[in-house]
This record gives C-alpha cells, structure tokens and sequence, in this order.
C-alpha cells in the first residue's frame, strides 16, 4: 500500500465524481424521463454483474471501498478523460487521412490507458489488493463503471435521434450494447489489469518481464479495442472483423477467470478469509 498513490486516488476521484454529476446533470435535462429510465437499466445491470464478481474467490476482502471508487474511476475519472482527449484524437486521425481509424484510436487510446492507470492506482492504495489476480477483478469493476456511464451516454443518444419514439429508441440502443459485444470494456480492462497485477505482485521476477508483462497485457487490450471499433467500406468485413476479435476476447477471459479463480482458491492469505478473521492482520 502505497499513501501517495492512496491520497491520490481520493483527489482524482473527487474530481471524477464532479465529472460524473456533470455529465449525469446533462443527460437529465436533454431528457429526464429517459435519462432516469437509463440510469435505472444501467444500475440493475451494475448491480448483477457485482453480484457474479463477488462470488468469485477473486474478490479481495474486507477492503469494501475499493469497488465503489474502481466503480468511480471507470464511469468519472477514465470517461472524464476520454471525454477531454477523445476530440483532439480523432481530428487527427482525420486530418491525417486514415479516416477509416479515428473511432479505433479514440475509443482504444484514450480508454484503455485511462482505465489501466485506475487500476494501477488502486491497487497501490489498499492492503488487502495483494494479489496477481486482484489485478483482473479490479480491472472488470473499472470497466463495468464506464461501460455503464458509456450505455447511459449511447441509450439518451438514440432516444433523441429515433424518428418515432424516444423509449423505442432507448430500449433498442441498449438492446444493441448489451448483445453486441457484452462485457467488452469490463474484459479488455480485466485484460489490462491481469498484466498490472502480474507485474506488481508475482515473487522473484525481475523488472524486464514485470514491465514486458503489464505493457504486453495493455497493448492486447488496446489492439482488440482498436480493431473492434475499426471502421470499414464494407459491412461484411465488418463483421467479421467484430467475430474476429470476440473469438479472441471472449475464449481468452474466460481462460483468464477460470485460472484466476483456481490460483484465488489455492490462496488461503487473509485476502480471502472472512471479514472477521482478516480484520485480525489490518489492525
């Protein structure tokens, strides 16, 4: 645990949590029927995907308020972020006439480093994230939070654009999001986090392979992020681009949860003993 980088952590978050309302109080007044309707999609969705991640033998206990400001980091500080350097991103990539990547390196770059510096920030600021694995959980609660905040965003868009029926265009916005590509952000910043993990916690390696590892696992983050969101003349390369990149993401996560459940399960530190019982090495 570092009190610099937990300090730290506390001064972004506040200032992600302005963000955040800003951004909340300008989806209300575009419209605050299906600003609250999607707000409420989008907290139920939150919600059950905590659930599943907390029956997981990853979830570090008791350090309870690293998952509300892993939450905050993804839906204020990296979409704050985003926000800020998603515009200067992608005229360039216009103005340098590769038109067809400006949405892949605004959603690639910006996202997933702002993301994986969450990650990193947090788990340098609690005790109880020791863990390699800690890494992956971390990174899926940050990506949860911005994909979330990202739904609402996209949901209050195609209610306003829909030529017939604001709710009709909310309900098939979401419906897009949550079929196509579900869990992409919660997966490609667990992705990310899997590597930070890695390098800061894993015993006796030197610094070459600690830094080969979280830059290797940002940079498969990034490059999946960059290919999903690539645009192409051609619907049908498109979707095959988007099949490509799923079969790589979805196989690979799934390969990830499983190992880091049974490296978690193995573990008997007091990162996942009962809340009582861990209170015993923190106080």
């Amino acid at each position: 645990m570092s009190k610099l980088f937990h300090t730290a952590l506390w001064i972004f978050s506040g200032l992600g949590l302005i963000g955040f309302l800003y951004q909340t109080l300008m989806t209300l007044l575009i419209s605050p029927l299906i600003g609250l309707i999607s707000f409420l999609i989008a907290a139920i969705a939150v919600a059950i995907v905590i659930a599943l991640m907390r029956r997981s033998p990853m979830w570090a206990r008791p350090a309870r308020v690293w998952a509300p400001l892993a939450l905050l980091w993804g839906s204020g500080v990296a979409m704050s972020l985003s926000s800020i350097s998603g515009a200067p991103v992608m005229q360039l990539a216009i103005n340098s006439g590769w038109v067809n990547s400006f949405m892949a390196w605004a959603g690639a770059y910006p996202e997933e480093i702002s993301k994986a510096i969450g990650v990193l920030f947090i788990l340098l600021s609690f005790r109880q994230l020791n863990r390699p694995w800690h890494g992956w959980m971390v990174g899926a609660v940050i990506g949860l939070g911005f994909e979330a905040n990202e739904n609402i965003l996209y949901g209050s868009m195609g209610a306003t654009t829909h030529p017939e029926s604001d709710f009709t265009g909310l309900v098939q916005m979401w419906g897009i999001r949550l079929i196509g590509g579900p869990g992409l952000h919660i997966l490609l910043t667990a992705l990310a986090g899997w590597g930070i993990g890695w390098a800061l916690y894993a015993a006796a390696k030197p610094l070459w392979w600690r830094i080969s590892v979280a830059l290797g696992c940002l940079a498969a983050s990034f490059l999946l992020h960059f290919g999903w969101n690539y645009l192409y003349d051609s619907a049908i390369i498109g979707v095959i681009q988007s099949l490509v990149v799923a079969l790589i993401l979805y196989p690979l996560s799934i390969w990830l949860i499983r190992r880091c459940n049974k490296y978690a399960r193995s573990d008997e530190s007091y990162s996942h003993s009962t809340a009582a019982d861990a209170l015993v090495f923190t106080r």
